[in-house]
């Protein structure tokens, strides 16, 4: 298996290091779930994770588990999901990636609020209402504490790679696990219309 390196970027602004949390956090909270997502490993010069070089044409071998997860998607406040972010390995195993712009990763607070109660993605992962509230099911099976918990200890892995500091962990953790706890009630209402 061959492996990529998602090198952290070099601008020393925060959202950036919010980026590296946002993308830790949902692979390990997607992978608890059992989403399509890649497992992320943090190394010293990036993200390394699986290498996958091919898009999917939405017939991969997991395509019921990529049409559950948009809710997953949603949950997260991903407005970065497209396309060209549902990839497949060689055996035709889909996964979505690239969950940078997550939570509250870019994004300030006034367009969080703008958008809290809207769906975000760009790309529906050809899902239909049965899949999507499947996916509602499967996120609202999360205990809100347990995810909480594993939000803040991916926050302060991230901080020790970047040297943030409590302020700026625990501003990113309230805000994000806000997010999350309001999604969760919310998920089933988005596509209602």
């Amino acid at each position: 298996m061959q492996f990529f390196i998602k090198k952290y970027k070099k601008e020393n602004d925060i959202n950036t290091k919010y980026e590296v949390i946002a993308e830790l956090f949902s692979s390990r909270i997607g992978r608890v779930l059992d989403m399509p997502v890649l497992e992320i490993v943090p190394k010293e010069e990036g993200l390394m994770m699986k290498l996958l070089q091919k898009k999917s044409d939405g017939k991969s071998r997991n395509a019921d588990k990529i049409k559950r997860a948009l809710a997953f998607e949603e949950w997260l406040l991903n407005i970065d999901l497209k396309e060209e972010h549902v990839m497949v390995d060689n055996t035709n195993t889909a996964y979505i990636i690239d969950h940078g712009h997550s939570l509250s990763a870019w994004k300030p607070l006034y367009y969080v609020v703008e958008i809290i109660n809207k769906p975000v993605t760009r790309f529906k992962l050809w899902s239909d209402m049965k899949s999507y509230n499947e996916g509602v099911e499967i996120v609202r099976s999360l205990d809100c504490e347990q995810t909480k918990i594993l939000l803040k200890e991916t926050a302060n892995e991230v901080a020790h790679i970047f040297n943030l500091n409590n302020d700026e962990i625990e501003d990113f953790v309230k805000i994000s696990s806000r997010i999350l706890e309001y999604r969760k009630k919310n998920l089933h209402l988005l596509f209602t219309n």
